[in-house]
């Protein structure tokens, strides 16, 4: 299966090993913006596609930090009518992750995919 991991920045490392498991489980990741070689504009288009050709996004919000970029990849993951996968309370002020396509899971429950 196709996934994409999105998190702040800050929070890669995390973001890292999640996907690292998940391909040693035979999925695969569908962009790893963890190692940032791109100018910015390029890094948001690559973003994007990332995923627009997963098919599940894996947000990782489990601190209350401002996750401005997550936003709007959850919003372009149900705008494609991708299933999202939340793991944590950090985005729970935000409507969307009421959606019906928004699953929230304990961290475990990933791994175990």
């Amino acid at each position: 299966m196709n996934f994409y991991v999105a998190t702040k920045w800050e929070d890669r490392g995390s973001a890292k090993v999640l996907m690292d498991a998940l391909v040693k489980r035979g999925h695969h990741i569908t962009y790893d913006w963890t190692v940032q070689e791109q100018e910015l504009p390029q890094q948001a288009i690559a973003d994007l596609q990332g995923v627009f050709s997963a098919d599940y996004l894996v947000v990782l919000a489990e601190h209350h930090r401002p996750y401005r970029g997550v936003y709007v990849e959850l919003g372009a993951a149900l705008a494609c009518g991708r299933p999202v996968l939340l793991v944590g309370d950090g985005l729970d002020e935000c409507l969307f992750i009421r959606h019906p396509l928004v699953s929230k899971v304990a961290l475990k429950h990933i791994h175990s995919l």
